[in-house]
């Protein structure tokens, strides 16, 4: 199983996890904002889609 990170306001795929991690620790490690973009990436308001490989 694969999760996928992307930007709400672009659709910029921003990390693609095999483990799951907190949201949080992933926002981090981009300064919790969108690299392609730079929309400012919130904790609260996100979303997940995950899918099986």
């Amino acid at each position: 199983m694969s999760v996928d990170v992307t930007c709400g306001k672009c659709g910029s795929k921003i990390s693609n996890m095999k483990m799951l991690k907190s949201v949080k620790d992933v926002m981090k490690h981009y300064n919790s904002k969108c690299p392609s973009c730079g929309q400012t990436l919130s904790a609260s308001e996100f979303s997940i889609d995950v899918s099986k490989n």
